[in-house]
């Protein structure tokens, strides 16, 4: 009989937070669970990277993107504390090829494959740092158990399940240093955490409360390049010389101000063991709140005011200041609800047979955003705004289901050297963008343009789109040395019901295999190596399809029906040596040399207009290595690290919209990364952390043409240090302190990385 491990995916039943209130003795079993024995190649086959909570201690964590910051080929765009626009960039896909990542919490996907770019973002905030466990990052669609989404990778986060009663508390503050321009503040916030877990007899249940309140630091630089008579004719009334990420000389004149951000997070797990069944669910609510009103506008008159309208004449024509862009000093809001659910089964069926099977369901309950038409101090606010010139933006009908259904057992056919992994997934996706003119003072839409305009993507516009699937996994121990796996997967893809303003699309479907192959060979308990192939096949989400969306400033991006799916082509060498396998320094060294090649790479392509559009690139070709060393207790010290080294050559090889763009380096892709953490136990009571990023810097255009540093829309090289101190005041308290970016680095990636940011918290528990 196989040992009874529970699945890595999900692990906690439906049930609301009134259960929670009962008052239940402390149990003191261990949880026993079923079936990680499902698709256990997955991590056979994929190279892999796990951290876990007390690793997770030697850095300041704020929220669960931090988690990942130090991990290998991995980077998450937090701008700042509370950012709902992290994306995830991973090996050869960059931060905004979104729908490249998937992310999931407990088997719960909190990934976004509804839209792309900056507004695909995984829901990081529907996960608290208080409840990981560990953190499991898979590189590549190598197993046959994850669609093409999983082409950058996969993050599996693993939250804490309860084996005992547990209470827990955490406060944090948290405040960043911001002097840019005209701007010289600091910014702060707090996060509250409390949860409650027990687990009696058969029946382990969790629940929490989180709250984050923060001010991040202004977001949006604006600039007017010279050569605009507006620019001329107020450049000396208080606004700032420079250049754009171009090098084009003019002004920067204003900023947007901080970003002030409120989440309330409300989560409820529970399972329930019934020896060779069990069940499980999760409910999760989000409610989130952000805004923009405090923009700081550099230009002022005589009397030291700000200028929000002034006419000047400059060579015979006049201008007004707000010509540097009505809209970029729009003030903006946003509301959002959000609700994912999930529920589960897993159960041992007898002849070395396990299965699982996992359903989960996420729906935007409501999404708002409102921008005004002007800034409130422009002499023309209730001119504009009567003009219908602000903006709103919501989603109605939005959100995904999804189910999964796996099989496996580790001696197929009663041979304990064949192992197979069956599984069928469903899912269905749906999505309405509803935009409109608005007058944010009298709260009205211009009800003369309901469907709005399509080709100014002033218009609603969304689908629907689902995936079938059928995958398998084959692995056979082909000696003691050898060990060899196959996947394939078939996929059967439908887009259906889109729309454009009042244009509607036709019905598509696609279908496609995907195989997959894996060699290893292990000569002995100390060293492996491993190849493995992959073909993956990523479809186009609803936003690349049918939504049209105005951007303001004269941008605007166009959705194309017709794209095709993603093709490629993924292989990985790796090679892994595990040192002092049984000392306390226990050292892992890991190598892996990857190479990709990616046909009708779906990216914006930007017009001489100013319109962007998913036109696919033909091809993109990546090449890689990264090198991974993990040890505790080095030189016999106290002294654990965690260090890798990344480099990757991710070239445009192919580009028939604009051959010009070939061999030009894909967009926010930097060449080198790197990532350190250092811990350091002083005593029983104390213990230290340090942390190091760096990335070089990388372009944000296709090409290449933003080659200027450390300005507002450049992609900079950054190297951030960071340390920690823990100190364990008593068995249940834990009081902490540290510092991000501890030398204040001035980066970007397009918008302003944090500055110099401080950390203080206290913990207390009861209970293990």
């Amino acid at each position: 009989m196989h040992s009874r491990v529970f699945v890595r995916f999900p692990h906690c039943f439906l049930i609301t937070l009134s259960v929670l209130s009962a008052s239940f003795a402390s149990a003191v079993e261990e949880i026993t669970v079923i079936a990680d024995q499902v698709f256990k190649d997955t991590t056979l086959v994929s190279p892999s990277s796990t951290i876990s909570a007390a690793q997770l201690e030697s850095i300041s964590l704020t929220t669960v993107e931090d988690a990942l910051a130090h991990e290998p080929s991995l980077i998450v765009r937090k701008r700042f504390i509370g950012d709902p626009n992290g994306v995830i960039g991973m090996r050869g896909s960059n931060m905004f090829q979104t729908t490249r990542s998937m992310v999931f919490v407990d088997g719960l996907p909190i990934h976004y494959h509804l839209q792309t770019r900056f507004r695909g973002a995984p829901r990081w905030s529907l996960v608290s740092p208080g409840e990981i466990d560990n953190i499991e990052v898979i590189y590549g669609a190598f197993s046959a158990e994850y669609s093409g989404n999983a082409m950058g990778g996969v993050v599996n986060v693993i939250t804490r399940r309860p084996n005992a009663k547990r209470i827990a508390f955490e406060a944090g503050y948290f405040a960043q240093e911001y002097q840019k321009q005209n701007t010289d503040q600091t910014f702060g916030g707090y996060r509250t955490y409390a949860s409650y877990e027990n687990k009696v007899g058969n029946l382990g249940f969790f629940g929490s409360y989180t709250k984050m309140d923060n001010e991040g630091q202004p977001q949006t630089q604006l600039f007017s390049q010279s050569g605009s008579g507006a620019a001329s004719a107020v450049a000396s009334a208080g606004s700032i010389e420079g250049t754009n990420e171009f090098s084009a000389a003019g002004i920067y004149f204003a900023d947007s101000g901080p970003e002030s951000s409120e989440t309330n997070l409300y989560k409820a797990k529970l399972f329930y063991d019934l020896d060779r069944v069990q069940l499980r669910g999760s409910i999760a609510y989000e409610d989130r709140t952000r805004a923009e009103d405090q923009q700081n506008n550099f230009l002022r008159d005589s009397n030291g005011n700000p200028i929000f309208d002034r006419r000047v004449e400059v060579e015979g024509e006049v201008y007004d200041t707000y010509a540097f862009g009505r809209s970029r000093l729009q003030q903006r809001s946003q509301e959002r609800k959000s609700l994912l659910l999930g529920a589960g089964i897993s159960a041992e069926l007898g002849n070395d047979w396990v299965t699982d099977a996992f359903h989960s369901q996420f729906t935007i309950l409501d999404d708002v955003e409102v921008r005004s038409g002007n800034h409130p101090l422009a002499n023309s606010y209730i001119a504009d705004n009567e003009g219908y010139r602000g903006r709103i933006t919501e989603y109605d009908n939005t959100g995904w289901k999804i189910l999964d259904i796996k099989l496996a057992t580790e001696s197929w056919l009663k041979n304990d050297r064949q192992r197979l992994s069956l599984g069928l997934h469903y899912d269905e996706y749906q999505l309405k963008y509803i935009v409109d003119d608005y007058n944010s003072i009298a709260g009205l839409r211009d009800t003369d343009e309901t469907d709005g305009d399509a080709g100014t993507g002033r218009a609603d516009s969304g689908g629907k789109a689902r995936t079938s699937a059928l995958f398998m996994q084959y692995g056979y121990a082909l000696g003691d040395q050898w060990d060899l796996s196959l996947g394939l997967r078939y996929e059967d893809w439908q887009a259906q019901e889109g729309f454009i303003g009042a244009t509607q699309t036709l019905r598509r479907s696609e279908t496609g295999l995907s195989p997959k192959l894996s060699l290893a060979w292990e000569p002995n308990d100390t060293y492996q190596m491993r190849y493995s192939f992959a073909k993956a096949l990523r479809f186009p989400v609803i936003e690349e399809l049918y939504v049209n969306d105005n951007q303001g400033a004269g941008a605007a991006v166009i959705s194309d029906p017709s794209l095709k799916p993603e093709d490629g082509i993924f292989h990985n060498l790796s090679f892994v040596q595990t040192i002092d396998t049984e000392a306390a320094n226990k050292a892992t060294v890991r190598l892996n040399v990857f190479y990709e090649v990616i046909d009708d790479v779906v990216f914006n392509q930007q017009a001489t207009n100013g319109t962007s559009t998913f036109l696919p690139v033909a091809e993109v070709t990546t090449r890689g290595a990264e090198l991974v060393w993990e040890q505790r207790e080095i030189f016999a010290s106290q002294i654990d690290v965690r260090f890798n080294l990344t480099h990757t050559d991710t070239e445009i090889t192919d580009n028939v919209f604009n051959p010009s763009f070939e061999g030009k380096q894909f967009p926010r892709s930097p060449e080198w990364r790197s990532n350190l953490m250092l811990s350091y136990k002083l005593s029983e009571q104390w213990n230290m952390g340090a942390s190091v990023r760096y990335a070089s810097d990388s372009f944000g255009e296709l090409d290449n043409s933003d080659t200027a540093d450390n300005v507002f829309g450049a992609q900079d090289s950054f190297l951030f240090v960071g340390t920690k101190v823990n100190w364990q005041l008593s068995k249940s308290l834990k009081l902490s302190a540290g510092i991000d970016n501890l030398f204040n680095e001035e980066a970007y990636v397009f918008h302003p990385w944090p500055g110099r940011t401080y950390h203080v918290q206290a913990k207390y528990q009861i209970g293990q």
